[in-house]
């Protein structure tokens, strides 16, 4: 993490100058939030300016130098505050803070120019980072608590091991880079869920803020009881950080522009310190003493970085790094490192390549580790200062790069003049920014569920470490979303048979007791994914609707739009079959996954009524409907007449003729003439009597009773087949649009059992005979007629079984929504007087709300009552 600003995380950000928002001094950015600043900027920039490698304008890299300047003293002041935290917790042992603030200098100046040349962002700059200083950290604590255990070590061979031990573990964190950037490992980071992603940066906030405390004074313990020992040994000193830290904040809610907001709470920190140390006449050694200002440090040649290595007192068992330290911080070091690049991405505006830059990081900290130093990485905050700067290529990033690698050549010691309040307030306003902006601005977006894992995920993270609040952050996050999970709805639809038929072609007879018991068949449709909680609220559901509806026999449950199950939900479902039977309700269940009708069979329901295989001509839910049309028809008449007999023995021309002329209604002389015009055929089964979106040149009469054709529309749907508009025995008429309109045809209508009789005529045969006779052309119209209205009542019963479902709820019809609207407002089974009560009682979720609850449309039976009030103004 960084010092540098970026663009807030919510437009509610406190406010702005100039009609732009007002970057945040040393916030790090939202990576899922793409900057305005940052997309108006990548669109201006055009023509020979996007090529950032030509470097033939002078005047360019004079405004890179104003930029690169204030770059250059946030990239130092975060080395040397990172190098004072990375040795906190080894105070006893003589390691100098200069030394590894050479190695971070060095590091970013190597890697800053490799950076920016290698990525598609030409403004990366690099610096050190706070993840990776923990990371070292905890690699050097847990060097010095090793040696303190075996007792055995003198502090002159613990510092050489530290030393290096981080040049070593650079290199193998360098390597882990670059196999997951080649390997194209970051997609894996992706399914990480934002709150937790949001927790861990709220997690590095509180880190670098209790850090701040441990830049006052060596061996402070950045934990409650060490900051309170802290604030009263050196009350004044903690009281100018949180000064400054406030400052700078307070600066910020002025609307002061990003590059002064940048530099002036630091300038103006160091020389209000050394003006009053001037006038007042303070000795320095007394400052020093006082924790003031920092030890004194000595000219450092730039060969220091290894001339402090001392591999002869190095020991070798503890310079290997512990696995669950290397393992587990390295998880978080590559979830920081692709979470500051995302975040570049989106405040830059420039699209780049997660694994590409992060296998380019590995790269160039290998040849920092190398080199005997640390690791350099992509720095969020100062590359979006550098975009507010006004830069638009690299010549920026390189100076700053650059004058790092010019400092560290001349080994001035600049640590002499940063006192040490300087350093611990620039942390400590970092540490608070992104603890707002995490833990409070971020609660617009995630809610009062993320809230609560971003919260456990920070408050764990400051008891038990980094890694560990991750993982305490992903089980929240698992529990929220299956709590979120428990409150889903999973009803599609709820229809009666007054809405849904089987699209089979039945006598006037058979529709008529179909019509009259409609009411025996109702579906219900499903939807996402079946697990306990919305299953509770549909098994309740369902049980108030059937003690509340008398009339139904037979339940269909279609299962199409559901994404998977668990067994729980078989198990309910089970249950829910049993009460069912109990109410003489026969259950049926189609459109099912394999592994989901295994299942309901193993809890005892029968395959007779699992309908989990497609035919060529319809789905599983229709031919479930119907077995269920032919059972009321078994009931009503005794025996199953649900489709007639056809005929192919050998049949005569006359009586061919004769089924056509009752057919189409016409003289026994118009029949002649019409099968004069053409010429009688049979047809092999799956023969397409008519293809959808083709001219045909013929028309092909079916004869009732000789022949079965099933008409199909082809929706676009992937893994199912066509949808089937109607199973027709009773005749039909083929290539109407075709032959008489000059029309593609609108569906396609196969044959569906083979030595189908039909009578085929020719086009222009057709209109010769429709001109010389007008009223046979009103017979075949009147056909075809009553063919395009069944056709589209198939597809208007499509659309209302795919209408429900989603954010506005369940689909029904005139019968449910009838009998919800009665469950709604039937008393409670105790008598209860409490109409809130009597419906709380009767409402279908899990978790009873009773407040408001009459206003409340979430639940099923309310669903149906809006059904109902649209449609009848009740």
């Amino acid at each position: 993490m960084d010092f540098a600003p970026s663009e807030p995380l919510l437009d509610s950000s406190p406010a702005k100058g100039h009609g732009e928002t007002q970057a945040s001094f040393m916030a790090v950015t939202d990576p899922f939030v793409r900057s305005s600043v940052g997309l108006q900027r990548a669109r201006s920039v055009s023509g020979d300016e996007t090529d950032w490698r030509k470097w033939n304008s002078w005047q360019s890299w004079g405004s890179a130098f104003s930029a690169a300047l204030p770059l250059f003293l946030l990239n130092y002041s975060t080395c040397v505050s990172y190098a004072h935290l990375i040795i906190s917790g080894a105070s006893a042992i003589p390691i100098r803070a200069a030394a590894i603030t050479g190695m971070h200098v060095f590091s970013c100046g190597l890697t800053g120019i490799i950076l920016p040349l290698k990525s598609k962002c030409p403004l990366i700059v690099s610096s050190a980072d706070i993840s990776v200083t923990i990371f070292y950290q905890q690699v050097v604590n847990e060097i010095v608590k090793g040696a303190a255990s075996q007792g055995l070590l003198s502090p002159q061979e613990v510092a050489a091991t530290v030393l290096l031990a981080l040049p070593l573990n650079t290199l193998l964190m360098s390597l882990v880079f670059y196999l997951v950037g080649k390997n194209r490992g970051t997609v894996v980071m992706s399914y990480l869920p934002y709150p937790v992603v949001a927790g861990f940066l709220g997690s590095i906030g509180l880190a670098i803020f209790l850090g701040s405390f441990a830049v006052l004074a060596d061996g402070v313990q950045p934990t409650l009881q060490g900051i309170m020992q802290l604030c009263r040994e050196r009350g004044r000193q903690v009281g100018c950080a949180a000064a400054m830290a406030l400052g700078a904040l307070f600066l910020r809610s002025a609307g002061l522009p990003a590059r002064v907001l940048a530099v002036l709470p630091t300038a103006a920190c160091m020389i209000l310190f050394w003006l009053v140390v001037l006038v007042f006449g303070h000795e320095v050694k007394d400052l020093r003493e006082d924790g003031w200002l920092f030890p004194a440090a000595d000219f450092e040649p730039f060969w220091s970085i290894w001339a402090v290595q001392q591999p002869q007192l190095v020991s070798l068992s503890l310079l290997a790094p512990k696995a669950s330290t290397f393992l587990g911080l390295g998880l978080v070091l590559v979830l920081s490192l692709t979470l500051r690049v995302a975040g570049i991405e989106g405040s830059t505006g420039y699209s780049m390549v997660i694994d590409d830059e992060v296998k380019w990081t590995g790269l160039a900290s290998a040849g920092a580790g190398l080199c005997g130093t640390v690791i350099g990485s992509h720095s969020p905050g100062l590359t979006t200062f550098n975009l507010e700067a006004g830069s638009s290529n690299a010549h920026a990033s390189v100076l700053t790069a650059v004058m790092m690698l010019a400092l560290w050549l001349s080994g001035f010691p600049v640590m002499n003049l940063f006192p040490r309040f300087l350093l611990s307030g620039i942390l400590m306003n970092l540490g608070l920014v992104m603890l707002q902006e995490w833990m409070w601005t971020a609660r617009r977006k995630v809610g009062k569920l993320g809230l609560l894992v971003i919260y456990a995920q920070v408050a764990s993270s400051g008891l038990l470490g980094l890694l560990p609040s991750v993982l305490v952050g992903a089980s929240v996050a698992l529990l929220t979303a299956q709590a979120q999970l428990m409150k889903l709805h999973v009803l599609k639809y709820h229809v009666s048979g007054q809405s849904v038929t089987a699209n089979v072609c039945r006598s006037a007879e058979q529709r008529e007791l179909l019509k009259a018991n409609r009411a025996a068949i109702e579906c219900l449709g499903l939807e996402g994914f079946l697990s306990e909680g919305p299953m509770i609220k549909l098994s309740h559901y369902v049980r108030q609707y059937v003690e509340h509806n008398d009339h139904v026999r037979f339940l269909v449950f279609d299962m199409q739009a559901c994404q998977g199950c668990n067994v729980s939900a078989c198990s309910l479902l089970a249950k829910l079959d049993k009460v069912l039977q109990n109410h003489r309700i026969e259950a049926f269940y189609s459109n099912l996954e394999s592994e989901m009708s295994g299942t309901l069979r193993s809890f005892g329901i029968s395959s007779e009524r699992i309908f989990d295989v497609d035919s060529k001509t319809a789905t599983s839910f229709l031919l479930a409907l119907e077995h269920c049309e032919n059972s009321v028809l078994d009931r009503a008449l005794g025996h199953c007449q649900a489709a007639s007999e056809i005929t192919f023995a050998s049949v005569e021309e006359g009586d061919l003729q004769l089924a056509l002329q009752k057919f189409l209604n016409i003289t026994e002389d118009q029949a002649r003439k019409l099968s004069s015009a053409g010429s009688w055929c049979q047809k092999p089964l799956d023969y397409a009597l008519t293809v959808q979106g083709r001219l045909d040149d013929t028309l092909h009469i079916a004869v009732p009773g000789h022949s079965e054709v099933t008409e199909f529309v082809d929706a676009g749907a992937s893994h199912a087949p066509a949808h089937k508009v109607a199973v027709n025995r009773h005749g039909s008429v083929c290539g109407v649009e075709s032959v008489l309109y000059d029309e593609v045809a609108r569906s396609t209508l196969r044959v569906t059992l083979g030595g189908s009789r039909f009578l085929a005529v020719k086009k222009t045969a057709v209109h010769e005979l429709l001109s010389s006779d007008p009223s046979l052309s009103n017979c075949i119209g009147r056909i075809a007629t009553r063919q395009f209205m069944r056709h589209a009542d198939a597809l208007l019963q499509a659309l209302q079984l795919n209408e429900g479902g989603g954010w506005r709820g369940g689909h029904f019809d005139t019968q449910t929504a009838q009998v919800c609207a009665h469950m709604l407002h039937h008393p409670a089974a105790d008598d209860s007087k409490n109409q809130e009560v009597a419906f709380s009682r009767l409402q279908s979720p899990t978790f009873v709300k009773k407040r408001k609850f009459l206003n409340r449309k979430s639940t099923i039976d309310a669903w149906a009552q809006d059904w109902w009030r649209q449609r009848t103004g009740d």
